[in-house]
């Protein structure tokens, strides 16, 4: 079931279908705003749609190094659960 929202990004209101809780599109636009904000204050460009661009290229940073972390932690747990399964193993021959 999916649901309608309007969402200001930048001063432009987008509306959205989503199955996502309105809540949840609040939170999410709020932080592309935070991102266009930044972008904003560094001056690098003025252009409105470069701008957005960035800010979604930064987000989109964030993903991928949050991602790389989840990743070298989900290798890390499969590591140690090897081991302490080969220990359990040893301990019950």
């Amino acid at each position: 079931m999916s649901n309608r929202y309007d969402v200001n990004i930048a001063g432009y209101t987008l509306t959205v279908k989503t199955d996502r809780s309105a809540d949840h599109m609040a939170r999410l636009s709020e932080l592309l705003n935070e991102r266009v904000r930044e972008v904003q204050k560094s001056g690098v460009t003025s252009n409105y749609l470069n701008v957005v661009m960035l800010a979604a290229m930064k987000l989109a940073d964030e993903v991928l190094e949050l991602r790389g972390k989840q990743d070298e932690e989900k290798k890390l747990l499969e590591q140690r659960s090897r081991e302490l399964l080969n220990a359990l193993d040893s301990a019950l021959k």
